[in-house]
């Protein structure tokens, strides 16, 4: 019994030391088990088969991808009573068709005045220099000669001058008191188409020609246009080159393209 409380605490730590070596050596052969059994310390990697895979879904969806399918019976995601329906095209007789964004509305005949304002003689070739004046287009139209067409750089109005006879008449003038010689020479203009129209030097005079009343879709725009006027529609400017009252159409004349449109009927 003496030994034993001499030496209680190194018999204690020789116990606990004994114990501890054992759990050492249980836990080393416990790990040395498991690497064993784990599937890494087998031979050898085990590869499955993959199972068969149906392709034919996937060369479908490949088919359709570089060719779709159309649409036949109108936009799918609207009703029947919500199909879209495109305005008929216009022919431009290129092989193509288009729709015109130019609407004539309607044809009438306007009353203008014209003014024969100066003009130059000579005897031995008669008049030449003349001057008119298109009070609706508010400028003057210089004419070199009988036979030109009554036009400029900006403008063509159809009309051409057909003839000039020097004329004189003795007037009354009450600024002398008496009379006095009045020049009243005569130029007659002529529209092909229309009768001629005569007229007096420095004295107004009225001619009627076709006006159109042209509406652009393109930007909604409504106008009266002349022969020879021109006007913008979109991007593109236009010519009026001929109103016929009779067939109730207009023609015009690409300006950039120097093509003539299709004839445009009036819906009057």
């Amino acid at each position: 019994m003496d030994f034993l409380k001499r030496h209680y605490e190194k018999i204690l730590l020789a116990v606990a030391l004994l114990a501890l070596i054992a759990s050492a050596v249980y836990l080393a052969l416990s790990v040395s088990q498991v690497s064993n059994e784990s599937p890494m310390a087998r031979s050898g990697p085990r590869v499955g088969t993959n199972p068969h895979i149906n392709l034919t879904t996937y060369s479908n969806a490949i088919a359709l991808l570089a060719e779709p399918a159309s649409w036949t019976n109108g936009n799918p995601f609207l009703g029947p009573d919500m199909q879209i329906t495109q305005p008929p095209p216009t022919n431009t007789g290129t092989g193509t068709s288009v729709e015109s964004p130019i609407v004539l509305l309607s044809l009438v005949r306007k009353p203008f005045k014209l003014l024969f304002k100066t003009y130059s003689f000579d005897p031995s070739r008669g008049g030449y220099n003349f001057q008119i004046n298109f009070q609706f287009r508010a400028r003057t139209f210089f004419i070199s000669s009988v036979g030109d067409v009554v036009k400029d750089h900006f403008e063509d109005t159809g009309y051409k001058i057909v003839n000039f006879e020097k004329k004189s008449a003795m007037v009354d003038d009450p600024t002398i008191n008496g009379k006095r010689e009045k020049d009243v020479s005569e130029l007659t203009v002529q529209h092909e188409g229309n009768p001629p129209v005569v007229l007096v030097l420095n004295k107004e005079s009225e001619d009627q020609e076709p006006v159109a009343q042209v509406r652009c879709t393109a930007d909604g725009l409504t106008g009266e246009y002349r022969r020879g006027q021109t006007f913008k529609c979109g991007t593109n400017t236009y010519k009026v080159i001929d109103i016929d009252m009779n067939l109730k159409q207009m023609l015009i004349l690409d300006t950039q393209t120097q093509k003539e449109q299709p004839p445009i009927k009036s819906r009057q």
